[in-house]
């Protein structure tokens, strides 16, 4: 199963179309769109309303462990670095009320360009800013990583935001912001399609012991959010090829360091061997 999550009908109504979703008139808490393979909420503005419509999902819809999860919709961007209505792939989101950030792994759309992208409580337009600002922005994605870490493994999330303005959302056109979702759809049903054989794929095995490994590892060595999400992206693909990354993992268990610095060199001798045995199959 397919899970999507916007945030507007606006953002809704292309991939609707082009799935051929028929709305749950048994839903009444949110507006929800399906098909026999894919389950679309809209869920309202903001990343509380984001985290609820994930939850909701889970529970109402009685969803297991083999589906993938993504959240799709419009961000701002306060640079020209890519067109308005480029479609972006999120690798980092900071949380700008509570000052974390997250780390969604990217396992599909390799040409889709990625970026990190800020979540704000409120509306942010140019003015806010002096200058120009390297960044893009939008109110749902950290509410949406947040819950969606709680239920599914890395691989099986995605965040994928469409530009629609460069902060200046008093001009935008309906219209125009469909025929962005729409131009998109090709790609989104891209990483759909990628994430989900890849989710299919890793039915085959377990990664439970290499995720408690990996956990005790990343407390014991100081590694941050990002450094344990590539690990687990490399311990992924290590199984994929049919190597055994838990005897790697091992090794490291009881290592300790005394600085951020030491843990970094760690981390790469440990990226190295992962990588090392890759090569080789």
């Amino acid at each position: 199963m397919v899970l999507i999550v916007t945030a507007l009908m606006i953002e809704a109504r292309p991939i609707i179309d082009h799935f051929k979703l028929k709305k749950d008139l048994s839903s009444h808490a949110f507006e929800v769109y399906k098909n026999t393979y894919i389950i679309l909420i809209v869920s309202g503005l903001g990343k509380v309303k984001s985290a609820m419509a994930v939850v909701y999902l889970i529970s109402v819809y009685s969803i297991s462990g083999n589906n993938v999860i993504i959240n799709i919709g419009f961000c701002g961007a306060g640079n020209n670095k890519h067109e308005i209505g480029s479609l972006l792939y999120i690798n980092k989101i900071s949380d700008m009320d509570m000052g974390k950030d997250y780390y969604p792994d990217v396992f599909a759309g390799i040409k889709i360009p990625e970026e990190a992208i800020r979540c704000y409580s409120r509306v942010i337009k140019r003015e806010d800013f002096d200058g120009q600002e390297d960044f893009y922005c939008d109110m749902e994605s950290s509410g949406f990583i947040v819950a969606a870490n709680k239920f599914f493994y890395a691989h099986q999330i995605a965040v994928l935001k469409v530009i629609s303005d460069f902060l200046m959302p008093q001009k935008l056109d309906k219209m125009e912001l469909q025929g962005f979702i729409r131009d998109n759809l090709t790609k989104i049903d891209q990483v759909i399609h990628e994430l989900s054989k890849l989710n299919e794929t890793s039915n085959e095995f377990s990664l439970e012991e290499e995720k408690e490994l990996l956990d005790v590892i990343s407390s014991n060595l100081r590694f941050t959010g990002a450094m344990k999400q590539l690990l687990f992206k490399e311990i992924y693909k290590s199984r994929q090829k049919g190597m055994e990354p838990v005897k790697i993992l091992k090794n490291f268990v009881g290592a300790t360091v005394n600085s951020k610095l030491e843990g970094k060199k760690v981390f790469e001798e440990i990226l190295q061997k992962l990588n090392k045995r890759q090569k080789h199959v």
